[in-house]
């Protein structure tokens, strides 16, 4: 794998080329580029012009990663693009078919000591008009998301005086981050990276590359998380060394303390980071919210999000998590409003997909979900068409209740363990469908870890620690699971999984303050 900090500054004809910032410097101004694209430049320049297969360029650029021929034409194609906008005819790429790929210098070059001859104004203009209007949402939610509200503290203060290459890196990678897809969360680690080395001083930079890093854990193979998990400590702790009260990390480390069956030390480590942390900060609020969510406080999980989705509106997994908190409250007609608006901002955004998809199918509407999968070029990303078919099979069943209800059941208890996505699923679609027994059933073997756990995709929007031991149960107190609350048996899982214990000593779950199941919360010490 190239590795951008430690590669030489190199020329192209009159072109500066450095890697470490990873800016192309010429008589027309300065542009910068992602990191696998300056990968491939200094992969095609290495080979002096020979042809470099495509084999190679995945090796050295994707570290080896299977990916298909679109990756490395969209990449290609970036260079060219680059070649023209600030190269100048300098250089080209030439393609050779079923081969691959050599870079050719039209200009004799000259030595790499250019790049500190050239004027100073070109190094710092960097000419992106094309990507600052594709990218204008993600650039609001990422300042929305990450600096509203910010007090002026000396961090603050420190990072307001960053140069500008750094701040322009910090802002690359976290709306990056927003994209929610494996190669734009990689690139987003790669831009963060690189601020760090530029600014090595600066906390809230160290802050937003453990975020990123918590971020990326929904896509780390499972033999890769704790290595992940290690390098949000590592960049966490780094921060927090040069300023104690950097939020983003104090909202990272919390982000991989585990939850699930530890319930009071989470409680604990939320209050007590949000106490030492600098105040008003999103992702430290938004922690604070999940673990509501996952221990059925939704009346207060929603009352600590209206200022998160004020300040934020234009991050998707806020968003997500605003519509089902918004309809777990009874507020339905809201909830239509929310989803609908964030289907025009992310119409093919997985998580708000199914988020629309599962507000329609569960709450009446199942008619309206159907019309959503109807449209086969807005199914969401990164989703199989098997995925979509069941659950449109689900809606189906919902709105015919008709004999291939059976059916419909045994395929999704069939599949529920193959994953955490497959058991939640299976779990809301049991219960909608009259079946308690069937989702209680499937909601054990979820809980105490008896499934062959994936949990990469949750239904429920989730950011932290993906670890097998690490079960969001947010879902068992949204419509339509939270019918199973009054079951047999339901309140026994809860105390399996510890829950019971924490309501003791902490708060009751919403369904303790509604007939008929105050009398059961009661007795159950709650």
């Amino acid at each position: 794998m190239i590795d951008l900090a430690r590669s030489s500054d190199f020329a192209l004809g009159p072109i500066a080329v450095r890697p470490s910032s990873r800016e192309l410097v010429g008589a027309a101004g300065a542009v910068m580029v992602e990191p696998k694209v300056m990968r491939v430049l200094i992969a095609l320049s290495q080979a002096d012009g020979r042809v470099v297969p495509r084999d190679d360029l995945v090796n050295s650029c994707w570290d080896g990663r299977i990916v298909g021929d679109d990756a490395v034409n969209r990449v290609i194609g970036k260079l060219r693009r680059v070649a023209e906008e600030v190269g100048g005819g300098a250089f080209r790429i030439e393609t050779v078919a079923r081969t691959g790929h050599r870079l050719i210098c039209e200009q004799p070059k000259i030595p790499a000591a250019v790049a500190e001859a050239l004027p100073a104004a070109h190094q710092r203009r960097i000419r992106l008009p094309v990507v600052i209007c594709a990218a204008v949402l993600l650039v609001i939610c990422t300042f929305a998301w990450f600096y509203a509200d910010r007090p002026k503290t000396p961090a603050a203060v420190v990072h307001q005086g960053l140069p500008a290459a750094v701040t322009d890196l910090e802002t690359r990678g976290l709306a990056s981050m927003f994209e929610n897809a494996p190669d734009r969360t990689a690139e987003g680690v790669d831009y963060l990276r690189q601020a760090t080395v530029l600014a090595p001083r600066a906390a809230p930079v160290w802050g937003s590359l453990a975020m990123s890093y918590v971020l990326s854990l929904g896509w780390a193979p499972p033999e890769e998380r704790a290595a992940v998990v290690a390098r949000v400590r590592s960049a966490a702790n780094r921060a927090l060394g040069l300023d104690p009260r950097e939020a983003r990390s104090a909202a990272a480390l919390v982000s991989v303390q585990p939850t699930f069956g530890q319930w009071s030390s989470k409680d604990a480590a939320l209050g007590a980071a949000s106490s030492r942390a600098y105040p008003d900060f999103g992702p430290l609020a938004y922690q604070r919210v999940q673990f509501l969510m996952a221990t059925g406080q939704n009346r207060a999980a929603l009352a600590a999000m209206r200022p998160i989705i004020a300040t934020s509106p234009l991050v998707p997994w806020v968003r997500a998590a605003y519509i089902d908190l918004v309809a777990a409250n009874g507020r339905l007609e809201d909830a239509d409003r929310a989803a609908e608006e964030a289907g025009r901002i992310w119409p093919r955004d997985r998580l708000i997909w199914f988020t629309r998809f599962d507000l329609a199918m569960f709450n009446g509407q199942p008619e309206k979900a159907l019309a959503l999968a109807a449209d086969r070029s807005g199914w969401p990303k990164q989703t199989s068409a098997d995925e979509i078919e069941l659950a449109v099979k689900t809606a189906k069943a919902l709105q015919s209740r008709g004999d291939d209800t059976a059916r419909l059941l045994q395929t999704l208890v069939t599949v529920a363990p193959h994953g955490q996505v497959e058991a939640e699923r299976a779990i809301r679609a049991a219960a909608a469908l009259g079946r308690p027994d069937l989702a209680l059933a499937v909601a054990r073997r979820l809980l105490t870890h008896r499934l062959l756990a994936n949990p990469r995709r949750t239904v429920i929007p989730y950011i932290g620690l993906p670890a097998n031991t690490e079960v969001p149960t947010a879902t068992l107190f949204l419509s339509p699971a939270i019918s199973l609350a009054p079951q047999p048996g339901f309140l026994d899982l809860m105390r399996d999984v510890g829950l019971v214990a924490y309501w003791h000593h902490a708060r009751p779950p919403d369904f303790c303050f509604d007939e008929p199941l105050r009398t059961l919360c009661r007795r159950a010490g709650m």
